[in-house]
């Protein structure tokens, strides 16, 4: 067995629980279609690109199943910078094929059930709630498949370790980034470790677009959960009133959130 040099060894490798920034491209290793990249150019490439998408590096904290399971297990032991390509079965991946999940119907009873546009193989359809590909249409009848589309395949990903997160500071900026990717833009935010606290001064920025408030909760609750050493959020709306002689009255409002 080959000894570990004085370097590999002070080198951080991931363990569960860590905060990671990851690249990644999935393809099916059958047909070495990708379906699912990190990479706007790739997206563009295999004609996936989706505008409303963020592209770039992703956040994932191991353990938590934001990636498929075969490919978050994969980033355990990695390094920083590291590249490498892993094979991920379909119990770690969609799933195997059910043949329960397969079903016959009709295009009558589709219709019936207010099913729209067009019933032919291929086609994906929203049965009962739920999606569906529609695998066959003979005399009538439809076949209805409810497994996912990837359900059974073997798929390939190449990933690479953009960064392992350590500081307070950068994860949770990424946590919000990755809930709101632009709730940051002109925003202070400072963390008070003594008393645990994180604090969003968002200016009159909130008052102004009020969407950004449906974003407060999820930031909240998200670094509540997983940022042990904070335990309250402090979001502060601040709204400026102008006057003439320049002179400005300030109205600030401050919501908090706290660990439970």
């Amino acid at each position: 067995m080959k000894k570990m040099s004085a370097k590999e060894k002070k080198e951080k490798l991931i363990k569960e629980g860590d905060f990671v920034l990851v690249e990644y491209t999935g393809y099916v290793k059958e047909t070495n279609e990708v379906f699912d990249t990190t990479s706007e150019d790739i997206a563009k490439e295999s004609n996936i690109y989706d505008p409303k998408t963020r592209y770039g590096p992703t956040l994932v904290i191991v353990g938590e199943e934001w990636l498929l399971k075969g490919v978050e297990e994969s980033l355990i032991g990695k390094k920083e910078n590291e590249e490498y390509e892993v094979e991920v079965p379909p119990e770690k991946g969609f799933g195997v094929r059910d043949s329960k999940k397969i079903r016959t119907t009709t295009i009558r009873k589709l219709r019936e059930t207010g099913v729209k546009g067009d019933i032919a193989p291929g086609v994906v359809l929203e049965v009962d709630g739920k999606p569906a590909i529609v695998r066959a249409v003979v005399s009538g009848r439809v076949m209805l498949d409810f497994n996912p589309p990837l359900a059974g395949k073997y798929l390939l990903y190449k990933v690479k370790i953009v960064k392992i997160l350590t500081k307070l500071d950068e994860k949770i900026r990424e946590l919000i980034k990755h809930i709101d990717p632009n709730f940051l833009e002109n925003v202070k935010l400072s963390i008070k470790k003594k008393d645990q606290i994180v604090l969003i001064e968002l200016g009159d920025k909130a008052l102004n677009n009020p969407n950004l408030h449906l974003s407060k909760k999820p930031i909240a609750d998200s670094i509540l959960k997983y940022i042990e050493e904070i335990k309250k959020i402090r979001f502060v709306d601040e709204a400026v009133k102008k006057v003439e002689e320049e002179v400005s009255e300030t109205v600030t409002e401050e919501v908090e959130q706290t660990r439970e």
